[in-house]
């Protein structure tokens, strides 16, 4: 740890994390991921879009895609349209993964596993654009 660090340590008196045997940058990403949160500019629930970078399927838990959200937030539960090609597939987000961590949300830039209810495999592929649902008011 450098200065700086002992002595924002110091000032917000926690205590240092164990790092172990980590890199200098593998210390700096883990302090990165626990105090970073991203923030959109899009408001709340008026836009989302995840990008899919690959697709697989985990027995017992469903159809997981995995890419970025390139856009707003995605919650659980909330109701998502698959668009693949010219067809629209509606679902919804039974659960978000980042890295084995279980999530309750993610937000723009991110990437992140999102399992699907009642998706099959051979609906979704690479570049496909998932969108949440926006109700009409």
């Amino acid at each position: 740890m450098g200065l700086l660090d002992n002595i924002k340590d110091k000032l917000f008196n926690r205590e240092s994390a164990d790092t172990g045997f980590m890199t200098d940058d593998e210390k700096e990403l883990r302090e990165y991921e626990e105090y970073y949160t991203p923030q959109s500019g899009v408001a709340d629930g008026t836009y989302a879009e995840f990008v899919v970078s690959d697709v697989l399927t985990l027995s017992g838990r469903g159809t997981v895609v995995i890419g970025t959200v390139t856009g707003g937030v995605f919650r659980v539960h909330d109701e998502v349209v698959v668009v693949h090609g010219h067809t629209e597939i509606p679902s919804v987000i039974t659960s978000i993964e980042q890295f084995s961590k279980i999530c309750e949300s993610v937000s723009e830039g991110a990437n992140a596993g999102i399992i699907l209810k009642d998706i099959d495999r051979k609906q979704v592929s690479r570049n496909d654009i998932i969108k949440k649902q926006i109700s009409p008011v």
